[in-house]
């Protein structure tokens, strides 16, 4: 520490020097009086006799690291690249497990008569004496009313026949619920046999009723030669 303070003293003893020197000698250009040019000897003499002492220190330690500065802003947004090249198709991934069976209800019917059925004062539900086909057992033979057993649309088709010994020809309706949904009438031709038929796509709820009524005065079975039939089928479910 006191080498440090020693050292200190010189330099500021140097520095005096040069700066008395340095007036003296801007004094002797001027032509000042030649007391002056005794200060300058006399101070250059103090010069030279203080030369040894403002020799050049030791080289001090480093400096810390200054405190790092802020971030800069965020540049601006380029310019949208253009879009690269299509990649190739990947592998074809592993095939998935097997389902479950979607669930299907079975239902069709097709009915007829084999007994005479007809002539009446008034109009009447049609009952039907055999199946052909009978699939979930919806339809009631006696009471001629098929019953949906689930929600769904059904294709319905009515086929009539005209008997040339029949006193009347076929006249029906076909009833949803109790509403006329469509009708099928064989009657004034100039032959003696012929065939009348229709059909519709019906929507149909689950225990809604589809039957056929023959208007009073016509004949729907003459013989048990199956003439005429009833049928329909599930579509598919909704």
């Amino acid at each position: 520490m006191q080498k440090i303070l020693v050292r200190t003293s010189l330099l500021l003893v140097c520095v005096m020097v040069y700066s008395h020197v340095s007036y003296a000698a801007m004094l002797a250009t001027r032509g000042e009086e030649a007391d002056n040019g005794t200060f300058q000897t006399e101070s250059s003499g103090v010069s030279s006799s203080n030369q040894g002492m403002c020799e050049q220190g030791e080289r001090g330690l480093p400096g810390r690291d200054g405190l790092p500065g802020r971030d800069g802003r965020d540049g601006l947004i380029g310019p949208k690249g253009d879009a690269g090249p299509t990649g190739s198709i990947g592998p074809r991934g592993l095939t998935g497990e097997k389902g479950e069976p979607a669930a299907s209800t079975k239902v069709a019917f097709s009915v007829t008569r084999t007994t005479y059925f007809g002539n009446f004062k008034e109009t009447r539900k049609i009952p039907f004496t055999s199946a052909f086909a009978n699939i979930g057992n919806h339809f009631n033979l006696a009471s001629g009313t098929f019953t949906a057993p689930v929600n769904g649309f059904y294709y319905i088709v009515i086929n009539i026949h005209k008997r040339a010994d029949a006193p009347n020809a076929p006249f029906v309706f076909l009833k949803h619920n109790g509403k006329l949904v469509l009708s099928v009438d064989e009657c004034c031709g100039d032959d003696s046999y012929d065939t009348a038929s229709n059909s519709v796509v019906l929507k149909m709820d689950q225990g809604d009723d589809l039957w056929l009524e023959l208007v009073e005065g016509r004949m729907f079975s003459v013989t048990g030669n199956k003439e005429s039939t009833f049928s329909g089928f599930l579509l598919y479910e909704m």
